[in-house]
């Protein structure tokens, strides 16, 4: 009678024991509760320490900043200097000594008709194509387009001729400038060649080709622009600017007129 009140004791503490044994493996085999007290790090003086979230560590590398590192844009620096290439001649403009030299034309003429106007009004400037024409035009030519080119570039080549001695003169006057001298001597060199395309183009004409005669009077045009290219380097005013501009014109309108016949 007194042996089973012992083995009831035993038995409950068997049972206690195993309980314990239970929630005690439980616990270490589950990952989602961890000991709180185990895991967390203690600081010397025995309070407990968390570590610092990774937004909070100086261990993290902080982003690149925008505005330091992108180079700048090119419209931002205002102070860049300019393209020599760009650079332009700012030098004023010698003024005129004197009145421009000028053209003597033939005293006589034939008047102007109405077929004459007719076949320049073909021209940019038909006002000027009458008036130089007419002015070497023989009444006994008969009026129509090729006579008038052909008269046109005639007219040209006499307005050539006194181009070039004009230029002769003051290239070789004692007081011209160095600027001066430089101009009339491109003007000069390009003044000569004038003539000899004239007659090319005439025997163009000749043969029935306005083809062949467009492209040499092209070539006399350009050796007028050639001269008031020089004359724009040396940044002086002409003393022949009134011959240059009323040869410039004629040579341009005689081109327009055979440039009208190669067309039709």
């Amino acid at each position: 009678m007194e042996i089973k009140p012992f083995i009831l004791l035993v038995s409950i503490f068997y049972l206690l024991h195993s309980s314990s044994s239970i929630r005690s493996s439980s616990s270490s085999n589950s990952p989602d509760a961890p000991d709180d007290a185990s895991s967390t790090p203690t600081s010397p003086d025995g309070s407990s320490s968390t570590p610092a979230s990774p937004d909070a560590g100086s261990s993290m590398p902080d982003a690149p900043d925008e505005t330091s590192t992108n180079p700048a844009s090119p419209d931002a620096d205002e102070s860049s200097p300019e393209s020599p290439y760009a650079s332009v001649d700012k030098t004023p403009i010698a003024p005129a000594e004197g009145p421009s030299a000028t053209f003597s034309f033939p005293s006589k003429g034939s008047k102007s008709s109405p077929e004459l106007e007719k076949i320049c009004q073909t021209t940019k400037l038909p006002i000027e194509c009458v008036k130089y024409v007419s002015l070497f035009l023989n009444n006994s030519v008969k009026i129509e387009p090729i006579t008038v080119a052909m008269t046109g570039i005639r007219a040209a080549t006499e307005m050539t001729k006194q181009a070039i001695e004009t230029a002769t003169k003051f290239m070789d006057e004692p007081g011209a400038s160095a600027s001066l001298k430089e101009a009339m001597s491109t003007c000069l060199e390009n003044y000569q060649s004038i003539p000899d395309d004239n007659d090319l183009a005439i025997q163009a004409l000749d043969k029935r080709n306005p083809k062949e005669a467009s492209f040499k009077l092209s070539s006399s045009l350009t050796s007028m622009d050639t001269c008031f290219d020089g004359i724009s380097q040396m940044r002086i005013t002409s003393p022949m600017r009134d011959m240059e501009s009323e040869l410039e014109r004629l040579l341009r309108i005689n081109l327009e007129l055979v440039s009208d016949m190669e067309k039709s």
